[in-house]
C-alpha cells in the first residue's frame, strides 16, 4: 500500500509540475504587463520586423497629413525618411515599449470583455506620434495624431484564450507549491526513497522533454495562425520565437534538476547497500 501511494503522489506531483512550468512562464511573461514588454521587447531590433512597421507608421503618419499645398511632397517625403531611420531616434525605445504596453492593455482587456470582439492588436500610436513631431517640427507645421492607431494581428483564437491564460497564470504558484508538497510525500512514504527519487528524476526529465517539443509547437501554431496584415504575421511569428527562447530556461533547469534527482536517488541506494553489508 505505501509503495501504491508513494507512486501515486509523484505521478501526480510530476503532472501538477507539468502545468506549473509553463503556468508560471506565462505569469511571469505574458500576464504580467512588465513581463510582456521585456519579452516582446527584442522585437523593436528586429530588421524584418523593423522595415514592416516602418511602412505602416509612414502609411498611417502620411494619412493625416494636413499642411499646404507646396508642402505636402516635402512632408511626405520626410515622413518616410523619418520612419525608415526611426529606429535610431533616441525615443524609438520609449516609443516601443509604451506601444507594446497598450497593445498588452488592449488585448487584454478585450479579451475579458464579451462584449468586445476578441482580437490581438497593435496599438503603435506612440511610434506614429515620434514620426508627426519629428516632421511637424522640420517643416514647421503640427501633424495631427489620433489617440489609437490600431493593428489588427487577426488571431482571434489566441485572444479568446487570454482569459483561461490569465486563470492559469494566477494559479501558478499553487499549482507548483502542490507538486512540491505531493513529491516530498511520495518519497517520505516510499519504501525504497532511493528508488523512488531515480524514478522522480526520470519523470522530471520526461516533463522537461514534453515541454521542448511544446515549444515548437506554439511557434507552428503561431505561424500558421497568422493571417492578417504583413506586420501582423511578423510580430506573432516572432513573438513565438523569442517565447520559444526564453522558456529554454526552463527547460534546461529542469532537466538539471532532474539529473540532481536521479543522482541521489542512485548514491542514496548505493549508500544503503553498503549499510547492509
Amino acid at each position: 500500500m505505501r509503495t501504491l501511494g508513494s507512486a501515486l503522489l509523484i505521478i501526480v506531483s510530476l503532472l501538477l509540475a507539468a502545468v506549473a512550468g509553463p503556468s508560471i512562464w506565462v505569469e511571469r511573461n505574458v500576464v504580467s504587463e512588465d513581463g510582456f514588454v521585456k519579452l516582446a521587447g527584442p522585437l523593436g531590433a528586429n530588421q524584418e520586423f523593423q522595415d514592416g512597421l516602418a511602412k505602416v507608421i509612414a502609411t498611417q503618419t502620411a494619412a493625416r497629413l494636413d499642411v499646404p499645398a507646396p508642402l505636402q511632397n516635402i512632408a511626405a517625403g520626410l515622413i518616410n525618411s523619418v520612419a525608415r531611420s526611426l529606429s535610431s531616434d533616441p525615443g524609438y525605445a520609449d516609443a516601443w515599449s509604451e506601444t507594446l504596453r497598450r497593445s498588452h492593455a488592449l488585448t487584454f482587456n478585450a479579451a475579458n470583455d464579451t462584449a468586445a470582439g476578441a482580437d490581438v492588436q497593435l496599438d503603435i500610436e506612440p511610434m506614429v506620434d515620434l514620426v508627426a513631431k519629428k516632421v511637424s517640427a522640420d517643416i514647421g507645421v503640427t501633424l495631427p495624431t489620433p489617440e489609437q492607431v490600431l493593428i489588427s494581428v487577426e488571431q482571434p483564437a489566441v485572444a479568446k484564450a487570454v482569459p483561461a491564460v490569465t486563470t492559469l497564470g494566477a494559479w501558478s504558484g499553487w499549482l507548483a507549491l502542490a507538486a512540491v508538497v505531493l513529491f516530498v510525500l511520495g518519497v517520505v512514504i516510499a519504501r525504497r526513497r532511493s528508488l523512488a527519487l531515480m524514478l522522480s528524476g526520470l519523470g522530471l526529465a520526461v516533463v522537461a522533454l514534453a515541454w521542448t517539443l511544446g515549444r515548437s509547437w506554439i511557434v507552428n501554431m503561431l505561424d500558421s495562425m497568422s493571417t492578417g496584415t504583413a506586420v501582423g504575421q511578423q510580430f506573432g511569428l516572432q513573438l513565438g520565437v523569442l517565447a520559444k527562447d526564453s522558456w529554454q530556461w526552463g527547460i534546461t533547469a529542469t532537466f538539471v534538476l532532474a539529473g540532481v534527482l536521479l543522482v541521489a536517488g542512485v548514491v542514496a541506494r548505493i549508500v544503503g547497500r553498503s549499510r547492509t553489508t
